[in-house]
């Protein structure tokens, strides 16, 4: 039996291989900074679901999530995730990213847990190549339902030039 991660870098990898999306965006704070360069270009979100959406774009579809490789560095409200991560497309292709999060983490005070106020995300990624992506089709599959998804103006994806 192992015991659940202790940092929230650790969580938020738990929760990212976990495919649990809601579950890494309660990690954020109601108010955060979350900024993401990848080579698919610039990701930006101001809340925590947004950050959940844009995780859930990231590593949908698939299955079969295998952590690689990770790394967690803490200091006094910094943390820093680095990892690989390999998951299983449909067609049975594996896709693999290696991700940087730079994480400044502050206690909340009305709850006196800590929260992520502050993110930044790199990702070259081994793949330049990434299959469309249908959100809906994937929730009905796992039963989601009931949610629907609209494309706020709080996220922005870009092509990076």
């Amino acid at each position: 039996m192992t015991s659940a991660p202790t940092t929230i870098a650790g969580q938020l990898l738990a929760a990212i291989k976990a495919r649990k999306f809601t579950q890494a965006a309660r990690l954020f704070a109601p108010e955060c900074d979350f900024k993401a360069w990848t080579n698919l270009g610039f990701w930006q979100a101001n809340d925590p679901g947004t950050v959940g959406k844009i995780l859930e774009v990231w590593f949908s579809p698939g299955s079969g999530s295998v952590v690689v490789d990770s790394r967690e560095v803490q200091t006094k409200g910094l943390q820093i995730l680095e990892f690989e991560i390999q998951w299983k497309l449909p067609d049975e292709q594996p896709r693999v990213l290696r991700e940087v999060y730079l994480l400044t983490v502050k206690q909340d005070k009305a709850t006196k847990a800590e929260k992520i106020v502050e993110a930044r995300v790199y990702c070259a990624g081994l793949h330049s190549d990434f299959p469309e992506v249908d959100l809906e089709k994937q929730r009905r599959a796992k039963g989601l339902t009931g949610t629907k998804v609209s494309n706020s103006p709080r996220v922005v994806a870009a092509k990076a030039s």
